[in-house]
């Protein structure tokens, strides 16, 4: 090997491990401002299942941003410097209700002060929205710069490399907030104040390590924003069938996805320690899946296969929580999460192994985009189509019946979609 060639992969190893460290810190600011945690906030403060119906939606809401962003970056001549700058304003968001609640604490607990609940709650949610739609729209060029800088035959270990970083920040993530949010002196809620602290501490670093990467001087020739930057991707028929499929399993999954949280805290009042505790099982599932996923992908090996395998264990997952006891479902809830955590990092290193090989090395951001939209829109809808369902068969089990109705939902994208969309193909 000659010495260019050993500095220059020398130089990409760094820059890997600066990026799966950055996503490690990424992922940590993510998991603690993320649904989870704000469910779990909103049924020990009772707040009701509409308002639960929006927080879930957040981070679907926020998938539309992604069309903006792929509109946006092409008038940046830095692929970087807009990823950055973008990223920043999302998380700086943050700052105002972690702030505005330590002040109103601090006015409670001094001056007895009445913490406005509903008002504070609603510029939670405000936030939740604008951070997440500016966020995504990052995430784009992100996703762009990632696909330039990666060689082609390394991403399968790249993305696996990343999800292992991302799944040990999730672990130490979820401890963390299992040992600070059952933290409520006096009835306040001080615990959830410090995970929001770790989580802007979080976000300055992931900034900080993401300004360290390089950006792509290919990029950096021309800005340019085409008239037809949405139409040429709907003239492939992979990614088109690919699309289809992303977004009808990910719509299954958040008709009740994002309500376990909440259905535990509020139904059977099982602590958010808990729940952030099977949350971790589900992060050291993913943690010790992805090495072997990751490798399993690069060798190309017929996607069928691993989609009905994943697949198949993700569908079932909500049907334990079908039995009426707290007592069965402490027991049954870890190893659940578990599983469903190696299914889960199996699905996604494989959709986004898929989307690189269906998208063109260059002008890649429209596909992205799109493909992030759909699921966005099927989420959003699927969420609330999830807790409407809840709220109306409530005299008849109310959740418990959801989860039926998600199971069957999931099973059924699996059985008509798959065959459509991973046809096999000579190897």
């Amino acid at each position: 090997m000659s010495p260019r060639k050993s500095n220059k992969r020398s130089g990409l190893r760094l820059v890997f491990l600066i990026l799966w460290w950055e996503g490690a810190f990424a992922v940590a600011y993510e998991t603690w401002i993320g649904p989870t945690y704000l469910s779990g906030l909103a049924g020990e403060l009772g707040v009701p299942v509409a308002w639960v119906t929006v927080l879930a939606m957040i981070p679907w809401i926020g998938a539309f941003g992604q069309l903006i962003g792929a509109v946006m970056c092409g008038y940046f001549l830095s692929l970087r410097k807009y990823t950055l700058w973008v990223a920043a304003i999302a998380r700086c968001l943050w700052v105002l209700p972690v702030l505005s609640a330590i002040v109103l604490g601090i006015l409670q607990i001094k001056y007895g002060y009445i913490f406005p609940k509903k008002a504070w709650f609603l510029l939670l949610v405000a936030v939740g929205c604008t951070s997440a739609l500016i966020a995504n729209a990052s995430s784009v060029a992100w996703m762009s710069w990632m696909k330039g800088l990666v060689p082609s035959g390394f991403q399968g270990r790249f993305f696996g490399g990343r999800q292992r970083y991302g799944m040990a920040a999730l672990i130490v993530a979820n401890l963390l907030g299992a040992i600070w949010v059952g933290w409520k002196p006096g009835g306040f809620f001080i615990g959830y104040g410090v995970v929001g602290v770790f989580a802007i501490a979080s976000a300055f670093l992931s900034t900080y390590l993401l300004q360290k990467v390089p950006d792509l001087k290919s990029h950096c020739k021309t800005a340019r924003v085409r008239k037809d930057l949405f139409r040429k991707p709907f003239s492939n028929p992979d990614f088109c069938r690919l699309l289809l499929f992303w977004a009808m399993f990910n719509g299954a999954t958040s008709i009740a996805g994002p309500y376990f949280p909440y259905y535990f805290t509020k139904e059977f009042g099982i602590s958010m320690s808990a729940v952030a505790f099977w949350t971790m099982m589900a992060n050291l599932g993913c943690l010790l899946a992805s090495g072997y996923w990751g490798k399993y992908l690069d060798r190309f090996i017929e996607p069928s296969r691993a989609v009905w395998l994943v697949g198949s264990i993700i569908a079932v997952s909500p049907l334990p929580y079908v039995i009426p006891s707290a007592s069965i479902i402490q027991m049954i809830a870890p190893v659940e999460f578990f599983f469903n955590g190696m299914a889960w990092a199996g699905f996604g290193l494989l959709m986004t192994k898929l989307i690189f090989n269906v998208c063109p090395k260059k002008e890649n951001t429209a596909y992205f985009s799109l493909i992030a939209a759909a699921n966005g829109l099927s989420g959003a809808l699927c969420s609330m189509i999830g807790g409407n369902i809840a709220q109306w068969l409530t005299p008849w089990g109310g959740f418990r019946i959801l989860w039926v109705i998600a199971a069957v939902a999931r099973f059924g994208v699996l059985v008509v979609l798959v065959p459509i969309v991973f046809k096999p193909r000579a190897r």
